[in-house]
């Protein structure tokens, strides 16, 4: 049976020589097969990573569900599908396992596998008329207070919707993929990561009775700080992020950018809920 994946871009935890050691043994393993493989190191500073003019059929990520995280959020290409080597601890979605990768990969290579279409949330923050950052959110985005232990006073637009003096600790935004990370925590639902579909989670609502959300896709959300005095952040994917002043505005909206995932055929959702005891085992 022949590879279904003839190009494969192999991203590496950045700073990790356990990953770059693996990423060396893989690419001499791929070339033994005839795939054109090339390495590339996801340097922490970097906004971007250039996966070259040669565009792959496949990026394979060696870390964690982090450094997935940020390399999805980094990689120029669009629609290229990605593959994780869990070099982590929680592996939702890094999910091959670094001690028997050959018999994983080569499964895959041969066409069993399955493929995850998933949300990404566009983001942009506005002041004074002026875009001072944007960008996109594979998990979610956290707008919350900083160092100083007080509640944040928030204005938010759900489509034509306007909900007035929210006062908390904070709003997560998730994808349905990030629903099991930060969001599930402050009480949000879990989504299955391949509905079209986002969550709205507050943090510790003050005297408010503000459920979490589940909201479609195409709805666009605005936040307006409305904290003159409180150290105000927002927060993307758990790893960046910058901070926010009073009267800036928080656009977000559904990216034409898809966040593709590939796992093990018999690595299904619900099972893997199971397996991170999210759900009681029957």
């Amino acid at each position: 049976m022949g590879n279904h994946f003839k190009t494969i871009a192999i991203v590496t935890r950045a700073g990790s020589k356990e990953a770059v050691t693996l990423a060396l043994q893989i690419k001499a393993w791929l070339i033994a097969r005839d795939i054109k493989s090339w390495t590339l190191d996801n340097q922490v500073q970097s906004t971007i990573i250039e996966i070259g003019a040669l565009k792959p059929d496949l990026i394979l990520v060696l870390g964690g569900d982090g450094t997935m995280l940020s390399v999805a959020r980094k990689v120029t290409c669009s629609n290229v599908p990605f593959l994780g080597v869990n070099l982590g601890q929680v592996g939702f979605l890094a999910e091959i396992s670094p001690h028997n990768w050959k018999e994983e990969l080569q499964s895959i290579l041969a066409g069993s596998y399955r493929i995850s279409e998933r949300l990404i949330l566009d983001y942009k923050v506005v002041r004074q008329g002026k875009v001072i950052k944007e960008g996109q959110a594979v998990n979610d985005l956290v707008i919350h207070r900083g160092g100083l232990a007080r509640l944040v006073r928030l204005d938010m637009k759900l489509g034509r919707q306007k909900i007035k003096n929210i006062r908390a600790d904070g709003l997560i935004f998730a994808t349905p993929t990030g629903s099991t990370a930060y969001s599930v925590s402050a009480g949000g639902p879990l989504v299955h990561p391949e509905i079209d579909a986002f969550v709205v989670t507050p943090i510790c609502p003050f005297l408010q009775n503000f459920r979490p959300l589940v909201l479609p896709g195409q709805e666009n959300v605005q936040v307006v700080i409305q904290d003159r005095s409180a150290e105000v952040v927002l927060t993307v994917d758990g790893q960046a992020g910058c901070s926010l002043d009073f009267e800036d505005v928080v656009e977000l909206k559904k990216s034409k950018k898809r966040f593709t995932l590939i796992s093990p055929e018999n690595l299904e959702f619900v099972h893997k809920l199971v397996q991170r005891k999210f759900l009681n085992r029957g």
